[in-house]
C-alpha cells in the first residue's frame, strides 16, 4: 500500500512538474563550466535533469566535469572524442535528453534560479491561449563584456510581449528584409532557448554545417514551419561575453553567407537574396571597423530590396538588424 501511494505521488508530481532537461555544451571552458553547472543545480524546478556534453575540450574541462560528476551523482556527462562544434554538441544533448522540455545553458553563462519555472509557465500559458504546436521560448539577458563584472546592457528577446511573431515573417526579419513594426522583435539566443523536446526533434535539431549561426538556421526553419517565437520579458540569464576563435574573424562571416546560401530558394522567392548577402558583408565590415565599407554595403542592401519592401521598411523605421548589431 505504501509503495502504491508513493507511485501515485510520483505520477502526480510528474503531471504537475514535467521533467525538464538542462542541456549544457562545453568546449574549453575550464574556468566557467562549474559556474554554469551550479546555476543549473540551483534551479528551483523540482523535476529536472542536467546533461553536459564536453565537445572534445583540450583544456582541463574534462577534469572539472569529472570532479563535479563525483560531487553530484545525478549529473550526466558525455564527452565527444572528436570536436563536432556547438551544433553537434546540442544535437547530442537533444538525443540524450529525457525531459518533456529542454532548456539550453551556455558553458560561460549563469541562469537565474527561477529560469526554468518562468519559461515553462510562459510556454504552457501561450500554448493554451493560442493552441500552438511549435513554440520557441527565449528570455532577456544581462550582457557582461570581457573584463567586466557588472552588466553593460540588457539584450531584449523576440516575442517578449504580445503580439508575438510567428511564421515566415520571422525568417524575413532574420534576413533583414522585413518591414513590420506591429510585432515585438528582438534577439534569438540559443543560450536563452527553451522548448519542448518534441519541437527540437520536429525541426531536425541543429545543422552541424554551421560553426556559427546554427541558432539562426534553426529559427529560419522553425519560422518556415509556422513556429511561434515568444520570450519571458525578464533578464533570466547573465551572458558573459568571452572571446573565442569561432566568434571572431571570418568564421561568423562565412557562416552567415552559408545561411543565405542554404535558404537561397526562399530568399529568391522573396526577392531578397542579394540584399541579404549584402547585409552580411555590411555586418562583417562593421565588426572589422571599416566604416565606409559598412555604409557602402548597407546602401547596397537597401538598394537591392524590392521598392515596396524598402518603402515600408523606411516608413516603419524598423532598423533592429542594421550592420552594427549581431547576436
Amino acid at each position: 500500500m505504501a509503495k502504491s501511494g508513493m507511485k501515485l505521488q510520483e505520477l502526480e508530481t510528474q503531471a504537475a512538474f514535467p521533467l525538464i532537461t538542462v542541456g549544457i555544451s562545453c568546449f574549453n571552458a575550464e574556468n566557467t563550466i562549474a559556474r554554469a553547472i551550479k546555476s543549473a543545480l540551483k534551479q528551483d524546478w523540482c523535476n529536472k535533469e542536467i546533461v553536459v556534453v564536453d565537445d572534445a575540450s583540450t583544456d582541463a574541462s574534462a577534469a572539472v566535469l569529472q570532479e563535479m560528476a563525483r560531487e553530484h551523482p545525478g549529473l550526466r556527462v558525455t564527452r565527444h572524442t572528436i570536436n563536432q562544434g556547438y551544433a553537434g554538441a546540442l544535437n547530442t544533448i537533444i538525443k540524450l535528453s529525457r525531459g518533456d522540455f529542454l532548456a539550453i545553458f551556455d558553458d560561460d553563462d549563469e541562469s537565474r534560479q527561477d529560469r526554468l519555472t518562468k519559461q515553462w509557465r510562459r510556454i504552457t500559458d501561450y500554448e493554451r491561449l493560442h493552441d500552438a504546436e511549435l513554440v520557441l521560448c527565449y528570455a532577456n539577458r544581462d550582457v557582461v563584456l570581457v573584463g567586466r563584472t557588472r552588466p553593460d546592457e540588457v539584450a531584449m528577446a523576440i516575442g517578449r510581449e504580445p503580439p508575438e511573431p510567428r511564421g515566415p515573417i520571422v525568417a524575413n526579419y532574420l534576413f533583414g528584409h522585413l518591414a513590420d513594426s506591429h510585432h515585438v522583435w528582438g534577439l534569438l539566443g540559443s543560450c536563452t532557448l527553451m522548448a519542448r523536446r518534441r519541437t527540437f526533434l520536429a525541426l531536425g535539431g541543429f545543422d552541424q554545417n554551421f560553426r556559427r549561426f546554427s541558432e539562426w538556421d534553426l529559427g529560419v526553419r522553425a519560422a518556415l514551419r509556422g513556429a511561434h517565437f515568444i520570450a519571458v520579458n525578464e533578464a533570466l540569464i547573465i551572458q558573459h561575453k568571452t572571446a573565442t576563435a569561432d566568434k571572431s574573424g571570418k568564421i561568423p562571416f562565412k557562416n552567415a553567407l552559408n545561411l543565405t546560401r542554404k535558404h537561397k530558394n526562399y530568399l529568391i522567392k522573396e526577392r531578397a537574396y542579394l540584399a541579404s548577402r549584402a547585409r552580411v558583408y555590411a555586418r562583417y565590415h562593421a565588426h572589422a571597423g571599416h566604416h565606409w565599407r559598412t555604409q557602402l554595403f548597407l546602401a547596397l542592401a537597401y538598394g537591392l530590396l524590392p521598392p515596396s519592401i524598402l518603402a515600408a521598411k523606411l516608413a516603419s523605421r524598423l532598423v533592429r538588424y542594421d550592420a552594427t548589431q549581431m547576436d
